[in-house]
């Protein structure tokens, strides 16, 4: 294509057709069928360059050259998916390969929405008074504009990065054009693939809806199936030219900026917009009734994209950002600067905190000895060295850090870790919620600190649901007890209850477990809860003392 590109001279002969190899949809499909199947960043690159000589030659037919952009785009879409879920199967936030992934799949989507715009304003005239073109065909190029325009919010949140405010003008743009001609509320089925008909006005409410559900603190497969959820509910938002407290949140169709929740001061300007949720709301909470009604596991099966608690997690997450106690920072944050020490994994953690218990060790260590397994859980054999980062600002229950470029490979959204500034002698122990990487390759993290007392502590397994401990240890097969490491994660405001949640490996949490606390001389028993949070390779449950 390169080599045609250079010898780009115009219309051909007559001017039938275009100048171009891809003069028809046929012809298209022929040079898509050489893509290399085996290298989808590359199949991509080569049909973006596409997409961009299509979108500037002149020539072409304004229905002809739609028809050749969708071609492109379905054949693009199969290659965009493998890169898409091979980013989510490896991504790393310091990782060339994992960013280029997603800037393949942005310019994609970035090239797709001008050339579909440049067909709709320069061939079919939809701005102007003399359009041209039938309405089905508009609407297919009208909504597939806005699909790739609206997914570059996506993939932007895939890879921790903002969204330009570029998006969102063209977006802005492409619903005026609706509301310019009578379409906003015109169904189309602009892909075969798809049963469910859509407008323009659900295909600009999905992004609007998705980012004010915080999409920055989602892990990216979170923002993946927040995506999916959102297109399912797409029919139930709302949207209207006036405010109401149906539709906290609005945009300025003028502006290109980012949607947001208006308050007391509505804008009183004719291009603002105010949108909600409508009964979306009501048909995620059905879904999280369902989902949370049984124990969720923590783990994905093989083969599964998302567990259940994945599903319940993202539910819960959208459904608190779109609700009337929308979070917001309580803790005014001061800059700060100096070390921090940073350890990840459930196994680290417990080996640096302060440790209760340690009397019954010897107990513990002949049980894990019995099953197999070492038993280490002294500071100084921790093969891991802390990581050093930079401390950028402080509140009272979260810090800011920025990532160095060498370090923070593990590093994810919902990634425990333990945390030490350079001048304490204890460590802190808290969950990445943040993640920014729009500025080059420099990484900055909110951690949000869980507790500034942890402790790891020993449970012993007694049994469930009013079996013995004798016998329940019996049916194990084993004669001695099983003991659980897990970390109470003690807050000041628990301090009189001693702590409220602890976090353990998912692989020994079950709900309704009965367990003594080893805590000293007087054992206490606690009954493990429900899921409040989890990662890889921990979850945070609530308890309650018996």
């Amino acid at each position: 294509m390169l080599k045609w590109l250079k010898g780009l001279g115009g219309l051909g002969s007559g001017g039938e057709k275009p100048d171009h190899p891809m003069y028809s949809v046929r012809e298209a499909e022929k040079l898509l069928a050489d893509l290399p199947e085996s290298n989808p960043g590359k199949a991509l690159e080569e049909i973006v360059g596409w997409i961009e000589s299509v979108s500037q030659t002149p020539g072409f037919e304004p229905a002809l050259r739609g028809a050749v952009l969708r071609t492109l785009e379905d054949t693009g879409l199969r290659f965009e998916e493998t890169l898409l879920n091979q980013y989510l199967g490896e991504a790393r936030i310091h990782d060339h390969r994992s960013r280029d992934r997603c800037q393949k799949s942005l310019a994609f989507r970035a090239a797709l929405s001008e050339a579909y715009l440049n067909c709709l304003v320069d061939d079919f005239g939809i701005e102007s008074e003399a359009r041209s073109g039938e309405d089905e065909t508009l609407m297919t190029v009208l909504c597939r504009g806005m699909r790739s325009t609206g997914l570059q919010e996506k993939v932007r949140h895939l890879n921790y990065q903002g969204v330009d405010n570029q998006v969102w003008g063209r977006l802005y743009r492409y619903y005026r054009i609706a509301e310019k001609v009578g379409l906003e509320n015109r169904s189309a089925k602009p892909y075969r693939a798809e049963q469910t008909p859509t407008t323009p006005q659900q295909e600009l409410l999905r992004p609007l809806l998705l980012e004010v559900g915080a999409l920055e603190s989602l892990a990216p497969e979170h923002v993946e199936l927040a995506s999916r959820m959102v297109s399912r509910i797409a029919n139930a938002f709302t949207i209207s030219d006036k405010p109401s407290p149906a539709n906290p949140f609005c945009v300025d169709l003028a502006q290109p900026a980012s949607p947001f929740q208006y308050g007391d001061a509505p804008p009183a300007v004719p291009t603002a917009r105010f949108f909600g949720p409508g009964t979306g709301a009501d048909r995620l909470k059905e879904m999280l009734d369902r989902e949370a009604a049984n124990p969720l596991p923590g783990d994905r099966k093989e083969g599964q994209e998302f567990s259940r608690w994945d599903v319940v997690r993202v539910l819960r997450h959208l459904l608190l950002y779109w609700g009337p106690e929308r979070p917001f920072r309580l803790n005014k944050r001061t800059r700060a600067q100096g070390k921090i020490y940073i350890l990840h994994s459930l196994d680290a953690i417990r080996r640096v905190v302060i440790q209760v218990g340690t009397d019954q060790f010897a107990a513990i260590e002949a049980t894990y000895a019995e099953r197999g397994h070492e038993l280490s859980l002294v500071a100084e054999e921790l093969d891991v060295a802390p990581e050093v980062w930079t401390e950028k600002d402080v509140s009272d229950n979260g810090i800011g850090v920025e990532v160095p470029p060498k370090h923070g490979e593990w590093v994810k959204i919902g990634r425990m870790c333990a945390v030490k500034r350079a001048d304490a002698d204890y460590w802190w122990v808290g969950v990445i919620r943040r993640l920014d990487a729009k500025a080059g390759m420099s990484v900055s993290a909110g951690i949000e600190i869980l507790s500034k007392n942890p402790a790891s502590m020993w449970l012993k397994l007694v049994g469930k649901e009013g079996q013995m401990a004798s016998t329940w240890a019996t049916s194990t097969g084993s004669h001695r007890y099983d003991y659980v490491n897990s970390v109470m994660l003690e807050s000041e405001r628990d301090s009189a209850t001693l702590g409220s949640t602890l976090a353990i490996d998912p692989k020994e949490y079950v709900q309704d477990m009965v367990c003594e606390a080893l805590i000293g001389e007087k054992s206490r028993l606690i009954k493990m809860g429900g899921q409040r949070d989890s990662g890889d390779d921990f979850v945070i449950i609530s308890f309650s003392w018996m």
